[in-house]
């Protein structure tokens, strides 16, 4: 679970650095925001792949039971 999590973490903190400040994504992410409000921050701010990618992610990790 720490694996996953910090993979996690390294995915979300990628994506921050590309975010403007004043972004609703970079916001969420800023203030540590679970996963599904930063992914409904990003299809609000057209960062629909990356909220794709996150889903999968997390998906994958439920199926997995991780």
């Amino acid at each position: 679970m720490t694996q996953t999590a910090s993979q996690l973490d390294a995915m979300i903190a990628d994506f921050r650095r590309m975010l403007p400040e004043q972004s609703a994504t970079a916001q969420a992410i800023d203030r540590q925001e679970p996963w599904q409000q930063i992914a409904l921050n990003a299809v609000a701010d057209g960062y629909i792949e990356f909220a794709n990618e996150l889903s999968r992610f997390i998906e994958v990790c439920v199926r997995r039971g991780v």
